[in-house]
């Protein structure tokens, strides 16, 4: 094997500084966001991270370099680390079960309501979900006082805003009854959680609609170059540090559950962050269980992350887990299907 050259040394030092920011990561979801601000940063780069690593894996491979391994051990760990990067999975049998429910969770961004390039297919979309994917319970973050759909096909719902005078709120659509539902109103937040209880036939399932603190950032690679950067890492460490304090209060409340439970909604985080891992104690991720391919719920500027999600608890069997293309928002609906 022979030596490397300048260009191969440089490629070298690249490379193992890109191995080592993904080894750091490995401990980000163990870290507090509040103890440690600015690394908590880093779970928004581990995808890249993984994918650079890879391509460096792939480069010296085709090289025949020994500097394959360093990425290529890197990677396997990350495997067992993050579990997988890339899901392929079958659906479960509904008719095994005495009772199965649907869920989907969207983030609607308001259907729309302040977009420069507003287009009318909102309520087309809303429609089409709810007739192609019949939805038992249809969760929604970021609800718009004045929608622009008809959720008539729900019997049951539950509608929450902070004030009289806020636009902004969550709902939860639900076929069954709705017994007991509650907020949580977090302080120092436009976001919000709600919860509600649904009886199907004589089981109970308690539901929770997340929305966790949101970064406050545009969705767009140059408003993050033309920005302030001390300004813009300051803002997300101080929304990660808000999420931590949402997520526990959440758990805290769910621990208190006396029914089997569903966690949907949108974390704005990934599922490389503490707040993920925090949220996901004693319960499954359905991505995980039934997911295929990447599980991209939203795309930044192209760059797809995976921020919305639907966990449920051991004692609930994931059957099936999609995300869904057709979308008007920046988000991608998630839908899944649990059986007991």
């Amino acid at each position: 094997m022979k030596k490397l050259g300048f260009f191969g040394k440089l490629i070298f030092w690249c490379n193992s500084l890109v191995a080592f920011l993904l080894v750091v990561s490995f401990v980000l979801p163990y870290l507090k966001p509040s103890s440690f601000p600015t690394l908590s940063l880093l779970s928004l780069l581990v995808s890249p991270l993984i994918l650079l690593n890879l391509l460096f894996a792939l480069y010296w491979l085709i090289q025949f370099k020994r500097p394959f391994w360093l990425s290529f051990a890197v990677l396997v760990i990350a495997s067992f680390q993050f579990s997988s990067f890339f899901e392929f999975s079958s659906e479960g049998d509904p008719s095994a079960y005495k009772n199965t429910l649907r869920i989907v969770s969207y983030n609607v961004r308001l259907f729309n309501a302040y977009e420069e390039n507003n287009t009318d297919n909102v309520s087309e979309v809303i429609q089409k979900i709810i007739a192609e994917e019949q939805p038992d319970v249809f969760s929604i973050q970021e609800f718009y006082r004045e929608p622009k759909a008809n959720f008539d096909a729900f019997p049951y719902q539950y509608i929450h805003f902070k004030n009289k005078s806020a636009k902004l709120g969550h709902a939860v659509f639900s076929k069954f009854p709705i017994v007991h539902s509650g907020a949580f109103d977090f302080k120092d937040s436009y976001n919000n959680t709600l919860y509600v209880d649904i009886v199907k036939g004589t089981d109970t399932l308690r539901i929770y609609n997340l929305h966790l603190q949101s970064l406050g950032i545009l969705p767009k690679v140059d408003y993050l170059q033309e920005g302030d950067k001390d300004r813009l890492r300051a803002r997300i460490a101080n929304a990660f540090s808000l999420q931590e304090k949402q997520a526990i209060e959440i758990l805290e409340h769910r621990r208190q559950s006396p029914y089997p439970t569903i966690v949907a909604g949108d974390f704005n985080n990934t599922p490389f962050s503490y707040v993920y891992r925090t949220l996901n104690k004693d319960m499954q991720d359905a991505f995980l269980e039934r997911g295929s391919g990447l599980g991209t719920t939203f795309n930044f500027d192209g760059y797809p992350m995976r921020i919305d999600y639907i966990f449920t608890s051991e004692t609930l069997d994931v059957l099936n887990f999609e995300t869904l293309e057709n979308t008007f928002s920046d988000h991608y609906p998630v839908r899944a299907t649990v059986g007991w």
